[in-house]
């Protein structure tokens, strides 16, 4: 398995090592991570965990173009169907978008991979991620409203929700922590903003 994973990591950052929006090969790397901690203790397939965590981001509409099949390029050439239909569906449904429009991530490989990627939308990585999507979207930083499209109304609009939709204890403490980050961020934010 150690060479799969150099081959899909070198394959990531090969497709989104130049991406500037926070949904880069460093951002796939720390959910990479993440996922293999929160793993620790559970009978999961190490496999599928990697692969879905590394390879998440390569065909997201915010990144890549509609027609973009990375993933399953990459998985087709390298995987069996078994485990190429198992990190598909996790990757079709992590993300809040797809939790917005209903869909439920069933898999516990795709519990910790979806608990791995929220986390990384938090703390201070978070803070700049935010940040350099809504620079690379022309998202305002701030127009003195938590109800529009600006940056900081993201905070409260998303990733302040973002603890509550945790799927393990261990996520969900880390996320508490981040986001108690994130808020003394704000009132210095707001202090300075005025």
């Amino acid at each position: 398995m150690k060479e799969l994973i150099e081959k899909t990591m070198a394959y990531v950052k090969d497709k989104a090592g130049n991406e500037t929006t926070g949904h880069d090969f460093h951002h796939a790397i720390r959910v990479y991570n993440m996922a293999v901690y929160l793993s620790i203790g559970y009978d999961v397939d190490e496999e599928v965990v990697s692969l879905a965590a590394l390879l998440h981001d390569l065909d997201d509409p915010k990144v890549a173009d509609e027609n973009s099949k990375l993933t399953l390029e990459f998985l087709n050439e390298n995987v069996d169907g078994q485990v190429k239909n198992q990190v598909m569906d996790i990757i079709t449904n992590m993300s809040f978008s797809s939790y917005k429009k209903g869909k439920v991530m069933t898999s516990l490989e795709g519990k910790i991979v979806q608990d791995a990627d929220r986390l990384d939308a938090l703390g201070a990585v978070g803070i700049a991620r935010c940040f350099a999507y809504s620079g690379k979207t022309n998202r305002m930083i701030y127009d003195y409203s938590i109800d529009d499209d600006s940056a900081i109304a993201h905070f409260y609009q998303k990733l302040f929700t973002l603890d509550s939709l945790m799927n393990t204890v261990e996520a969900r403490n880390i996320a508490e922590k981040r986001i108690d980050f994130m808020k003394n961020y704000l009132r210095e934010f707001f202090k300075e903003w005025q």
